[in-house]
């Protein structure tokens, strides 16, 4: 996926409605989109001139014309269309909705690997590996996420919590104090559950990190560090699909970041797969002095 196309998705949650009739033409066929005037754009989606060139401009250009370039240059690529362009129907065989999610998270995924700030990921991992406690906040699909990172995590002996609920987020937050981290896990970047424990931890001079896809959103203003998610969606939006597989790329490279830079890690790993591997389970059933 080009790095437009990347830009205009992560740019959707946070437009005004005729911002995203206008981020909604460029995206669906960017060729025929170049072939447009400023003006024939605006006409087309019932917007104005000023709208067609605020979005330019918020897409990284200096004006319409500029991207009308960039456009046609997407629409000449081969294979630049998307494979999935629209949600799984009805009617689709089971084998076709297999194609259609895999496609549709491997968007996902390129989307975000494009979108995150290298250098803002290398800080979130410094503070990360050199911190006495990590909390992670999450409601939804993104608690499991936060679950997840606190599983690995916990694999290389660090102090990792998540809270997928509320209340026990704020408690959690208002014990922390400087050096710690706290991440909160929001697609939409406006869950109260998880914006109100950051900003608890970041008035405490807490290390906070938002990982969202709105890169506008009151959790990414609030955080000291934001790694944006690409940022399109299924129509099935209470399953949250797109975005957990989004986040689930920043959790691992996140876990993998701070492994390699904590000493023993490696020995930890091996130390908990074995205690949990079936070699050592069926060990203690056949031990006679077992319980």
């Amino acid at each position: 996926m080009s790095s437009l196309a990347t830009r205009i998705r992560a740019l959707l949650p946070e437009l005004s409605p005729a911002e995203a009739r206008v981020a909604a033409v460029l995206d669906a066929d960017p060729a025929a989109a170049a072939r447009l005037t400023i003006t024939e754009l605006a006409g087309q989606t019932s917007t104005s001139t000023a709208t067609v060139a605020r979005i330019a401009r918020r897409l990284g250009y200096p004006g319409y014309p500029a991207l009308r370039l960039a456009l046609a240059a997407v629409g000449d690529r081969p294979g630049a269309t998307l494979p999935l362009d629209s949600d799984v129907a009805d009617d689709d065989p089971m084998p076709t909705v297999l194609r259609k999610l895999a496609a549709f998270e491997r968007e996902q995924l390129t989307g975000t690997a494009e979108l995150v700030d290298g250098d803002t990921l290398e800080a979130v991992v410094a503070a990360m590996a050199g911190a006495r406690r990590i909390d992670a906040y999450g409601i939804g699909a993104s608690g499991l996420v936060a679950l997840d990172l606190a599983g690995k995590l916990s694999r290389i002996g660090l102090l990792c919590i998540a809270h997928p609920e509320h209340d026990a987020a704020m408690v959690s937050a208002s014990l922390l104090r400087p050096g710690d981290v706290a991440i909160g896990i929001s697609h939409s970047g406006g869950t109260a559950g998880v914006v109100r424990p950051v900003q608890v931890a970041r008035t405490a001079g807490v290390v906070t990190v938002a990982v969202t896809g709105a890169s506008r959103s009151v959790l990414a203003r609030t955080a000291d560090h934001t790694l944006l998610t690409a940022g399109r969606e299924l129509g099935f939006r209470s399953a949250a699909m797109g975005s957990r597989t989004s986040q689930l790329l920043v959790v691992d490279t996140l876990f993998v970041g701070v492994a390699r830079r904590t000493p023993g890690a490696r020995a930890a790993l091996e130390s908990t797969y074995e205690a949990v591997s079936p070699r050592r389970r069926d060990r203690s059933r056949n031990d006679p002095n077992g319980c």
